[in-house]
């Protein structure tokens, strides 16, 4: 049996605990590594994720993922603080650099607003229909409606019309009766909105019935009768009524 002198022991010691401390610098370097790696496929997927969804939203608008990266810098400054809920072709269009880049968005505008319109349109067709099936005696109210549809209506020709946005009250507004009465003597397209119906379709119809509101109008939507709201910051409140706005 060999016997270690004690000048052997501290440097035995001292070997040990310098191995000791290089393999646990290797596998601080190795776990720091694979962290490293982990977080760099993490930020790849990421970014692929974020490029994957702009690209979609591009394509959803009939942008490039250019237009989009330019939509998301614009709406992180003013013009997302002025105009939180505007689309993205519109923010491109009011925020062009050129009049060239502006006329572009301008059409490409156009032909995204008249596809959806079109959409709504055969919708609206198809539930007029199905009123009609299910309803036929009864006037269709809009009660999912507290506030006025677009500001353009397109005939089933494709005409752009303008339209009439009519504020009314059922009880002691004898203005109101008249107004819309001279409204429909003109052949004015409006959406009219009765503020004190509490929800109750059946105030609508009788009112619309005394008033004498053509039903074959309502059922071609050049009329429609909706559920309103009093809104007064716009001066639109029981006292203040009719209120007839151009759309």
């Amino acid at each position: 049996m060999t016997t270690m002198t004690p000048a052997v022991l501290p440097a035995l010691t001292v070997a040990v605990a310098l191995l000791a401390s290089q393999a646990d610098a290797q596998a601080t370097t190795e776990r720091r590594t694979d962290a490293s790696a982990v977080i760099q496929e993490a930020q790849r997927l990421l970014e692929s994720e974020r490029t994957t969804t702009r690209a979609q939203h591009a394509e959803a608008w009939k942008l490039t993922e250019r237009d989009w990266e330019r939509y998301e810098t614009l709406m992180e400054g003013p013009r997302g603080i002025w105009s939180p809920d505007i689309d993205p072709i519109t923010a491109l269009g009011v925020e062009a650099r050129s009049a060239e880049e502006r006329r572009r968005y301008a059409e490409l505008l156009v032909e995204v607003e008249r596809e959806r319109t079109e959409r709504e349109l055969a919708f609206q067709r198809a539930y007029d229909e199905a009123w009609q099936r299910l309803y036929p005696d009864e006037m269709p109210v809009d009660e999912f409606t507290l506030r006025p549809r677009n500001a353009f209506h397109f005939s089933d020709e494709g005409a752009l019309q303008a339209r009439l946005t009519v504020y009314v009250a059922v009880e002691e507004c004898e203005r109101c009766d008249s107004t819309v009465s001279e409204l429909m003597a003109q052949g004015a397209q409006m959406d009219i909105f009765v503020l004190d119906s509490d929800g109750d379709d059946a105030v609508i119809r009788d009112w619309a019935s005394r008033v004498g509101v053509p039903a074959d109008r309502v059922r071609a939507r050049d009329i429609t009768l909706n559920h309103g709201q009093p809104d007064p910051e716009r001066g639109i409140a029981a006292g203040s009524l009719p209120q007839v706005y151009p759309r």
